[in-house]
């Protein structure tokens, strides 16, 4: 055993550890396995006067005295230099006897070094828990329940069963002060199962590794205490446990995790970051790759918090079986505006609670408008999706897309929807000689193939556009309007008689029709273009939106298509070829060759020829209910 120095005092070490478990670990549920207490735990005041006291309070909880992970114990027994934990649990396993050496350092801090850990000699010797080197060294300070100052750090930590399961890290380690903390993993692994003996054998095998796990966090202003001790008193066992007792005591627990992290603090920053990531499911034939993922994300504001997230991918491959999916890069970010975060929360815990009487539907306009302005922005590059047995693979060089939504507590809010993709191809998969691809359905509600099937031959390759564009507006919306009018809307359960109820409920149907006509919302298409190896289509127009049938508003489009007669060709040349070649599907891809060029045909003599193989399409809907298309009423009210 050997000594540093960390925070002005004494850094107690110890090296390679050997315990043992005998209870069986499985290899893939390590995180998920629920916490329950193997004895009834009395918790600490708030100013405990023994290391006894002090130890026992904090069994069990994640992030608290003990460090990062959780461990129980039987027993705690104060001695000369602080306590001795007997029987020690790590998610309910035994590995063994641990002692800490716990001091008073006045005014509720307490200094805090780990001492010794000692396997005990009626653990099973086949499976166990070891350490190359322990250390725990700390300022715990127990009127914040949390650390001042925390140096927590593990190497070649493995936890085996008999079975064959395996949890091993290279290096674990954690940094913690006032402002915040810092984690970081090396070398993380989790295994289990077998791979298959004989044909026909099980495949239970699964495993699971990181090479590098990094999560930084700081926090700014108006936290209690430090962010470790708000980290522990979100992440206890009676938040994990809370998974168990259904939906209500999860949604409970993650309200207390908001209030005592995040709502308190007026700035924080948090960064994640991931390498080579590798997953694998024998029972599935899955395998997950991933190169590098972060997530950094942000928070500023007091009562109103202004949000930011980006999470950034790299090397992203999937592959079960035979089907495998790929991509360069993918990157999302998600910004929200004046969020009232405090809101939000006790409006989403109310929904999860009975009903009290006169309460209103007005805790949904408080969850879904929460924030006066968000921005979702995404984009992939290089992605690749194929699926051997249907014999076809899809491939886009580049994709982005982008939602923003503003003003959402005013009438007058708005939002824009836009959408990108460029290189996308559609190739059959070679075969063997006499297999032919498996098609895919393409359902009823699309009128062109009437439900029909689509090959992936050449002549459906070239109906898929290659490039894609698009961008649509909303503006006008009556938000503060419609809060308004959820305001008036009662519960289920909040009003008794049921007269008063239905009267309640056709006040506020009509309430929800008012603000469209008062101040109904715009919708406009623009940039809309799309391009496949045949036919290209643009579209723009604008539709005013109103709550009156048949067509809920008036408004115009316009429509220019290129390429109509190409496509009638190729669907033409498709059916004849078909027909000539006698083969076993020759009846059904002659049908649909028909079919696409009959399409075309009916398509081109709707437009107005303006230029070589172009047609317009001016789609006016009337304020009296017509449909117009070149000036022609198609449809009358």
């Amino acid at each position: 055993m050997s000594s540093g120095r960390f925070g002005g005092f004494d850094l107690l070490r110890f090296n390679r550890l050997r315990a043992h478990a005998a209870a069986c670990l499985s290899a893939l549920c390590l995180a998920a396995t629920p916490l329950v207490p193997s004895m009834a735990q009395a918790q600490s005041g708030s100013d405990p006067k023994t290391a006894q006291a002090l130890i026992t309070g904090e069994l069990e909880h994640t992030f608290g005295l003990l460090g990062p992970l959780p461990l129980d114990a039987t027993s705690v027994t104060e001695d000369a230099g602080g306590g001795v934990l007997a029987q020690v649990t790590m998610f309910g396993r035994p590995v063994g006897t641990l002692a800490v050496d716990v001091a008073p350092s006045g005014d509720g801090l307490w200094t805090v070094a780990s001492r010794d850990w000692r396997a005990g000699e009626d653990l099973d010797a086949n499976a166990g828990a070891a350490s190359d080197s322990w250390q725990l060294q700390g300022l715990w300070d127990q009127r914040i329940r949390g650390y001042r100052q925390l140096d927590y750090r593990v190497q070649g930590l493995t936890l085996r069963t008999a079975q064959g399961g395996r949890f091993n890290i290279d290096e674990l380690s954690m940094v913690a002060d006032l402002a915040g903390y810092r984690l970081q993993v090396r070398g993380l692994s989790v295994s289990g199962g077998s791979v298959p003996v004989n044909e026909g054998d099980p495949d239970t095998s699964a495993g699971f590794t990181i090479g590098e796990l990094r999560y930084q966090s700081q926090w700014q202003g108006g936290a209690p205490g430090s962010a470790y001790a708000s980290l522990g008193r979100a992440f206890d066992h009676r938040f994990l446990k809370a998974i168990d007792n259904g939906g209500e005591a999860l949604i409970a627990a993650t309200m207390a995790h908001l209030q005592s992290l995040y709502l308190p603090a007026s700035a924080s920053r948090t960064d994640l970051e991931i390498r080579d990531l590798d997953l694998s499911v024998g029972a599935l034939g899955l395998t997950v790759q991933i190169d590098r993922l972060t997530l950094p994300a942000g928070s500023d504001g007091d009562a109103l918090k202004a949000q930011d997230l980006q999470l950034s991918m790299d090397g992203l491959g999937i592959q079960r079986r035979e089907d495998f999916a790929s991509l360069n890069q993918a990157q999302l970010s998600l910004s929200l505006g004046e969020a009232d975060v405090a809101a939000f929360t006790g409006a989403l815990a109310t929904l999860f609670t009975e009903a009290e009487p006169g309460s209103s539907w007005s805790v949904l306009a408080d969850v879904f408008l929460f924030f006066s302005s968000l921005r979702v922005e995404g984009s992939v590059s290089g992605m690749v999706f194929t699926l051997p047995d249907r014999l076809f693979s899809l491939t886009m060089t580049e994709a982005a897309g982008s939602l923003q939504l503003s003003d959402m507590r005013l009438d007058g809010a708005g939002v824009t929807l836009q959408v990108r993709a460029d290189g996308i191809d559609l190739s059959a998969l070679p075969s063997e000689a006499g297999i032919e691809p498996d098609p895919i359905v393409v359902p009823a509600v699309v009128p062109v193939l009437g439900g029909r099937l689509v090959r992936f031959d050449p002549l459906s390759q070239s109906l898929v556009p290659s490039q894609l564009s698009a961008t649509v507006d909303i503006t006008a919306l009556p938000m503060a309007n419609l809060r308004e009018t959820l305001g008036s809307l009662p519960r289920a359960g909040s009003v008794q008689d049921p007269g008063t109820l239905l009267r309640s409920l056709a006040t506020g149907a009509l309430g929800m029709i008012t603000p469209f006509l008062i101040q109904p919302p715009m919708v406009a298409v623009t940039d809309t273009v799309a391009t496949a190896e045949d036919f290209s289509m643009s579209l723009e127009g604008t539709h005013q939106v109103m709550p009156i049938p048949p067509l809920f508003g008036f408004g115009s489009f316009v429509a220019n298509v290129s390429g109509l007669d190409a496509v009638h060709e190729r669907a033409q040349q498709t059916a004849a070829d078909a027909l000539a070649s006698g083969g076993e599907d020759a009846q059904g891809m002659q049908e649909y060759g028909t079919q696409i060029a009959d399409w075309a045909s009916r398509l081109s003599d709707f437009g107005a020829a303006s230029g070589n193989d172009q047609r317009r399409y001016a789609l006016e809907l009337t304020q009296l209910g017509e449909i117009m298309l070149n000036g022609d009423i198609i449809a009358p009210q």
